[in-house]
């Protein structure tokens, strides 16, 4: 896995300092069926969407509301993190 010999660096500093803080998660959230349909009710197309509107759909179809979202039409996906609790 790419930069995975970073993130256990990043860990080990971490808890060395004794910050136990976990790192955000990233998720992935397809929108394969779900585009026409959030697409006709936006009213456009969801690249011209803002954050706050990506974050709400990623909630309405996660139940989990993060911290940054980002739609990525070549996925056809929103890329989303939230820090895990």
């Amino acid at each position: 896995m790419p930069g995975e010999d970073e993130y256990w660096e990043r860990v080990r500093e971490r808890m060395e300092m004794g910050e136990t803080e976990p790192e955000p998660e990233e998720k992935i959230l397809s929108l394969d069926e779900e585009l026409e349909d959030l697409e006709k009710e936006y009213g456009c197309k969801l690249e011209e969407l803002g954050e706050p509107d990506l974050e709400e759909i990623v909630y309405r179809l996660r139940g989990e509301y993060p911290a940054e979202a980002k739609y990525e039409p070549d996925w056809i996906a929103i890329f989303y993190r939230f820090d895990a609790a």
